[in-house]
């Protein structure tokens, strides 16, 4: 998935501090097809940086947020964590299995509703989201 990013020289660009921890962690989001919490950035880094802390993860991740490079979403399922991604993954929603947490993203559906739509009303539509909760294929198994 990686996009081969420059991550020391793109930091350098927003005016960031370069530091091994911040490259490491971008370059987990940038590895990862779908959003990732703290909690798993964390454990993908652990054994390559003995010393990272989680606390160390979320404080990069607000930094990145407010930097508008990462986003942060919330699934509001019982799990309470936030995941976090790229902005340059191009837009896009989720699906979000209720048992497991799974989350897969898709291809945004609505982009000449939009388009019709700010035509219809003269609204310039900024931003959208859609979030769609189910089971994923292995969870309904399970309940059937």
């Amino acid at each position: 998935m990686s996009n081969s990013i420059d991550w020391e020289n793109f930091l350098k660009e927003k005016g960031i501090r370069v530091t091994r921890q911040r490259i490491a962690i971008l370059g987990v989001l940038d590895n990862s097809s779908k959003p990732v919490s703290a909690r798993g950035i964390f454990d993908e880094l652990a054994a390559k940086y003995p010393g990272i802390r989680l606390s160390t993860i979320y404080r990069n991740l607000n930094h990145f947020t407010a930097k508008n490079m990462v986003k942060m979403m919330e699934l509001n399922i019982e799990k309470k964590e936030s995941y976090y991604e790229l902005k340059n993954r191009g837009h896009h929603h989720h699906m979000i299995c209720l048992e497991c947490g799974e989350i897969l993203p898709l291809e945004c559906p609505l982009k000449n509703y939009l388009l019709e739509l700010s035509s219809k009303t003269g609204y310039k539509i900024i931003d959208h989201r859609v979030k769609l909760y189910g089971l994923c294929p292995a969870c309904s198994k399970e309940e059937g």
